[in-house]
């Protein structure tokens, strides 16, 4: 009997070593999700491995997608459908203070006249953040865009993983964990219902018997005495009360349940019922072999709103005014008189980029002005500011410009997730504005 007709002979796409792993560390490299045997070309590591090797580069060297390119990534089959999705990006840019501009350019590629006859197709360039805003946009029912929604997602808020040199680790807390991996489930569950029902659970009866059935496999208990075992109120949601890895493995147990009951078109409630049991019981299964602990027994924690509010108390970082620029009457700064740090341009420079951009607007800076303003925090190397005359610019400004060019390096601050590029120039992360926060204490 082939395993799409016997829900105890399926296996796992992948071990739940690997997935609680890849979803709670979230390391650049690891943002992976389940394999998707009915659409190969849409699983997160065929979508991520499309999406990057998509990117194009102007002249200037400056990152962007094709709107067009990005509508086939997305199981968009029409271009105009996807173009008013482009259209609600653009307008939750403008919304968010950002200059829409800046990410979304619309061009008229060299590909001649459109078959039907008129004008070029249009297209659009799109930077990063634009791709992220379409994709937030985006029909969630299309597997190519739930799969990007939790990509991005993760790409925004992942976390340190390996830092060298002098570099400062800030670790993702077990509060930022928890809230994001929560509100990841709540989405997700959304999923699961809807594909539940597609199986023929409709009732609510129903439905409550099928989460159950989940949480059974994973437990080896009901609800109720999942909240007594743990000593839990009767009212208590549970969700809201697991750690970080307890909930990691809830969300691998509703993706994956969610994943079988489409790809194998479960009918029925009483076969839906079954799979939602052994997909708990696998992963409790993988659990027990790896780390030897029950679900279970992982311990109840507070709620999760004390989290949440201790995360929304942190404060905003205090502004640092910086030194005066020279004067056409002072035209030699007193370098001890100012405090000018003296920093390692190749290792250090990164943080001080990092301390002027969160004192900015929306946290962006230009990369000229970024080169203009970076010798009023630290002190510039004697002949580092000196022109080279065949590149036309200074070896300092060349090394301020290598901190996007040398974005992929394992010790970037962009590929560490404290800044990211954008068109002419920098933006910081909230990860970034944690660094500058805990590097300059005391000093800011």
């Amino acid at each position: 009997m082939s395993g799409k007709d016997d829900p105890k002979q399926f296996s796992l796409d992948m071990s739940f070593d690997e997935a609680l792993g890849r979803f709670v560390q979230a390391d650049p490299e690891e943002t992976r999700d389940v394999q998707n045997e009915i659409m190969p070309e849409a699983t997160i590591d065929g979508l991520i491995d499309a999406f990057e090797a998509s990117a194009q580069q102007t002249e200037e060297g400056i990152e962007f997608w094709y709107g067009r390119d990005l509508q086939k990534l997305f199981d968009y089959a029409k271009w105009e459908k996807f173009e008013q999705v482009i259209a609600k990006a653009v307008t939750a840019c403008t919304e968010s203070d950002n200059n829409a501009d800046d990410h979304f350019v619309e061009v008229f590629p060299h590909v001649g006249k459109n078959p039907q006859g008129g004008r070029p197709a249009r297209d659009f360039m799109l930077s990063r953040y634009a791709c992220y805003l379409t994709a937030m946009n985006g029909d969630a029912r299309k597997r190519p865009v739930s799969f990007a929604q939790t990509y991005f997602a993760i790409q925004t808020r992942k976390q340190e993983v390996a830092e060298r040199d002098q570099a400062v680790a800030v670790p993702m807390s077990e509060d930022e964990k928890r809230v994001f991996i929560r509100n990841q489930l709540k989405e997700h569950n959304k999923y699961l219902a809807s594909a539940a029902k597609g199986a023929g659970v409709v009732t609510p009866d129903q439905f409550a018997i099928f989460q159950s059935k989940g949480y059974q496999g994973l437990y080896g208990k009901t609800v109720p005495e999942i909240r007594r075992y743990k000593g839990l109120a009767k009212s208590a949601q549970i969700l809201d009360r697991m750690g970080s890895t307890e909930l990691a493995a809830n969300f691998f147990r509703v993706t994956q349940t969610e994943e079988k009951l489409r790809k194998e078109n479960v009918k029925g409630v009483q076969a839906a019922y079954n799979t939602h049991y052994e997909v708990g019981r696998q992963v409790r299964d993988a659990m027990l072999k790896i780390s030897g602990v029950a679900p279970e027994d992982l311990p109840a924690v507070e709620g999760i709103k004390n989290a949440e509010k201790r995360l929304k108390a942190v404060p905003p970082p205090t502004m640092i005014e910086p030194e005066p620029s020279p004067t056409q009457d002072d035209s030699v700064i007193d370098d001890e008189a100012f405090d000018l740090q003296e920093v390692d341009l190749r290792k250090d420079l990164w943080k001080y980029a990092l301390l002027i951009m969160v004192q900015r607007p929306n946290m962006e800076i230009s990369t000229s002005d970024l080169i203009a303003e970076l010798p009023n925090y630290i002190r510039i190397p004697d002949g580092a500011e000196a022109n080279n005359s065949s590149r036309g610019d200074s070896k300092f400004s060349q090394i301020v410009r290598n901190l996007k060019s040398h974005k992929d390096s394992a010790t970037n601050f962009i590929h560490l997730g404290y800044a990211e590029g954008i068109p002419r120039g920098f933006r910081a992360t909230d990860k970034g504005r944690e660094f500058v926060l805990k590097f300059f204490e005391g000093r800011i």
